[in-house]
């Protein structure tokens, strides 16, 4: 069965992408959830696909790990933080 990537994800899947949230809170990593995994997915595994057989996704998917999901955000927060002005810091540099 193939998955169109480019719509909705089938519930199943979000599913899938919700219990390995939950195996990261489990392994004490809070700070990732099935957000972030989608948009992992998306970004980075699926970038170039529109359409995937279900057995590969569901495979992306399990064997995601916990460093390839954090030195994506890291990444994206760089990238985000390098388009700022020092007035965006300011919270920060006062303390």
């Amino acid at each position: 069965m193939e998955i169109d990537l480019r719509n909705n994800l089938p519930v199943d899947i979000l599913f899938l992408i919700r219990i390995k949230a939950n195996e990261f809170r489990n392994e004490g990593i809070h700070q990732i959830n099935a957000g972030d995994i989608k948009e992992f997915l998306y970004q980075t595994k699926w970038k170039d696909e529109e359409t995937m057989l279900m057995c590969n996704v569901i495979d992306d998917i399990m064997s995601i790990r916990f460093s390839e999901v954090f030195d994506y955000l890291k990444v994206k927060v760089i990238k985000e933080a390098s388009s700022m002005h020092i007035e965006d810091f300011n919270e920060l540099i006062a303390k």
